[in-house]
């Protein structure tokens, strides 16, 4: 779900039936779940239909609690096109690798003006991955600051022009500029044989990924990212390698190699 700042409102795709890169014919059901949607859905599992599991996503009490994945086992992609027809979902024949295609180079584009003289301004630090409070920008950088309808938003400063960006793409934005060598997403290829090219993404804690490339990702296995608390990082599953590189490419980072 998504919040639409300007209609002030929440909004949601519509539900989404698409297949896991190379998952042996499983498929996630994704998108939104209105009442009416829920009630189809039950009927078509009681028809036999469709077999489809409800997988819990593993996360600490003090989380708050994500909805089950909907993972369905299919024989014949036709068979699921007409399923996901007949349910009144759209069929996408596998979101993960369309939009790792699409996937756009980082960049800033929409100029901003400075932020007002004396309001409350704060800076990001790369280091100690958090936002301190700033009495004015001093250098190129990273900026957050509250609207006065509330709202707080992010501002890149570089070569002394402004531009409007979310947290995501403004630390990835800051990341490329004042250390390009940084390490902060890496991939581990599984061990079973054959599948050699898929794998587990990692990304560290305090560069979190913009959304569409959280979507991607998120998509290669229908599951939301594991949490390793001991080695600060995000685990997403089933990534294929060329979607990891793609991933990284597009925010102007290195794949490194996971070494755990």
């Amino acid at each position: 779900m998504d919040i639409d700042w300007r209609n002030r409102r929440w909004s949601t795709a519509p539900p989404t039936l698409t297949r896991l890169p190379q998952a042996r014919g499983l498929a996630v059901l994704a998108g939104s779940r209105t009442a009416a949607f829920d009630k189809l859905l039950s009927q078509a599992m009681e028809d036999g239909l469709v077999e489809m599991f409800r997988v819990p996503s593993a996360r600490s009490p003090r989380d708050i609690p994500l909805p089950a994945s909907l993972i369905v086992q299919f024989d014949d992609e036709a068979g699921l096109m007409q399923w996901a027809t007949e349910l009144g979902a759209e069929y996408s024949s596998c979101f993960a690798l369309q939009g790792a295609a699409l996937l756009p180079p980082l960049a800033l584009e929409v100029r901003s003006s400075a932020p007002e003289f004396r309001q409350p301004l704060e800076e990001y630090h790369l280091d100690r991955r958090e936002y301190r409070p700033a009495s004015r920008p001093l250098r190129d950088g990273l900026y957050r600051l509250k609207q006065r309808e509330g709202k707080r938003v992010c501002q890149v400063l570089r070569k002394g022009e402004w531009y409007e960006t979310s947290h995501e793409e403004g630390v990835y934005s800051i990341l490329e500029s004042q250390n390009p060598n940084a390490d902060v997403l890496r991939w581990m290829p599984e061990r079973d044989c054959g599948r050699e090219r898929f794998g587990t993404l990692y990304v560290d804690w305090g560069f979190p990924l913009p959304d569409l490339h959280r979507r991607v990702a998120v998509m290669c296995s229908g599951l939301a990212p594991r949490i390793n608390v001991h080695a600060e990082n995000l685990a997403y599953d089933n990534v294929p390698k060329a979607v990891a590189q793609k991933i990284a490419y597009s925010l102007g980072q290195h794949l490194g190699d996971n070494d755990e």
